[in-house]
């Protein structure tokens, strides 16, 4: 069988560009119609991606054909994925030759194992050849499989502590690593930080047995990466794990202690409760780089789901819902201990901030749905005096000349008079007898007074 060529519609410009070696092709074994001619073409556009699917059973000479053919030709194989695919020769055959073959490729930049049925611990140990010697991997995916910790810790973490070209690692689905296996990682990923600064930048561990002492030891790697030199971890997926409330505060302390700047925390179906979230307020609060935070299916009330829409949209005041967090996209779908009309909220309230572009926009959106929501007007006391115009100016384009009514009904008393110079030297009941035959307005305060104008 010979595979299908997805060729890029730019083909002829390709073919005619002087950086034509810069470009990408992707070989996908969906369909076997092509003849040679057309595969000897292919491997002069550039950089090459084999992707192998599970239309049909994969022989391991092809695989090899067109290792051997992209390395004679000279072309980088950018990624190569077997996702759930079946060889012809068997799971354990087909790793051991790709071991010793791809010993050989040393220009490899993606591994990707997903799916692919009876890969367990010897599956991994016939990879090792192949792991042992590069050093150009910057991602490696191994999915749905059976690997253990101790397989973890002798074959993966020597391959983790070798390679300073890493930036994203994804192991999902392998319920067998557990807390030991995490440790054991997180203990490498230190070792490269220490010695020459780690590169990673995603760390996914969906559903692979990791609890509380797992979430600690990659809380420690993410305060031993920030404060070394190197990238730090901009994407952390922990989903479906048992990390708990305590597993939460652990990660939340070492991210407020060395301000790590993560943008997305996965931790859906983590056993979380109110005390975690109350966790994630703090870190909310302080932290405005987090941009994703999901807490899908945990066990979450009311109480803590209060705490966190607080953090996104605190609205005791004006300059508190200013100081929320506005970058934040926070998912609670699926919490059922939270009740639909508090889910609801932080729900649309998200969808409409995703729908801003900038944090400016983002703040008038939040504001003006503080003020339409308001019945007793809104505090104005905290702002300085020369401020106020244009917050009345504002809440009259943004919300209308009722919102602004009762945004003064809620400020100090109205003075009003024509001469602003005998305002100090008349009475309080001198000043209401005027108000009538007013030509400008003026905010008494505390501090002072606001003069406004009547045109």
């Amino acid at each position: 069988p010979h595979p299908r060529f997805c060729m890029p519609q730019q083909k002829q410009r390709y073919k005619n560009a002087a950086n034509a070696k810069a470009e990408s092709t992707t070989i996908t074994m969906l369909e076997h119609n092509l003849d040679d001619s057309r595969e000897k073409v292919l491997y002069q556009l550039g950089p090459i991606e084999l992707l192998y699917g599970a239309e049909s059973p994969i022989k391991l000479a092809d695989v090899a054909r067109h290792i051997a053919a992209a390395k004679k030709q000279g072309r980088t194989i950018q990624n190569l994925s077997f996702l759930g695919c079946q060889f012809y020769d068997g799971t354990p055959k087909a790793f051991r030759a790709l071991g010793r073959k791809l010993r050989r490729v040393k220009d490899i930049k993606e591994l990707v194992v997903n799916g692919v049925p009876n890969v367990g611990n010897d599956e991994l140990v016939s990879l090792a050849p192949f792991l042992n010697v590069n050093s150009t991997l910057r991602s490696l995916e191994l999915t749905k499989a059976t690997f253990d910790a101790t397989t973890i810790g002798e074959v993966l973490c020597p391959f983790i502590r070798r390679n300073t070209s890493l930036e994203v690692l994804v192991l999902g689905e392998i319920k067998y690593i557990g807390d030991e296996g995490a440790k054991a990682i997180a203990t490498a990923l230190q070792q490269v930080v220490r010695r020459r600064g780690s590169r990673l930048r995603v760390l996914a561990m969906d559903a692979c047995g990791v609890g509380c002492r797992g979430a600690s030891s990659i809380s420690n790697f993410m305060q031993q990466q920030r404060l070394g030199v190197g990238d730090y971890l901009r994407v952390l997926e922990l989903s479906n794990n048992d990390i708990g409330d305590a597993g939460a505060q652990a990660l939340v302390e070492s991210i407020l202690k060395c301000g790590h700047r993560i943008g997305h925390l996965g931790l859906n179906n983590a056993e979380i409760g109110d005390s975690g979230a109350l966790s994630f307020r703090k870190l909310l609060v302080s932290n405005k780089s987090m941009h994703t935070l999901s807490l899908q299916r945990n066990r979450i009330t009311d109480v803590g789901a209060a705490s966190l829409l607080k953090a996104i949209y605190d609205t005791d005041s004006i300059k508190t819902i200013i100081g929320s967090n506005h970058v934040l996209n926070l998912n609670l779908r699926g919490c059922n201990r939270i009740s639909p009309t508090l889910l609801g909220t932080i729900t649309q309230l998200c969808a409409q901030c995703r729908k801003q572009r900038r944090n400016e926009d983002v703040k008038r959106m939040k504001i003006s749905k503080y003020m339409a929501n308001v019945k007793d007007g809104m505090a104005l006391e905290e702002f300085d005096l020369e401020l106020m115009p244009h917050i009345l100016v504002f809440i009259s384009k943004a919300t209308g000349i009722t919102t602004l009514f009762h945004a003064l009904k809620s400020t100090p008393i109205l003075y009003a008079q024509h001469d602003t110079k005998a305002f100090q030297a008349r009475s309080l009941d001198e000043k209401q007898e005027d108000l009538p035959n007013t030509a400008s307005s003026v905010l008494d305060r505390q501090h002072g007074s606001v003069h406004l104008d009547s045109d």
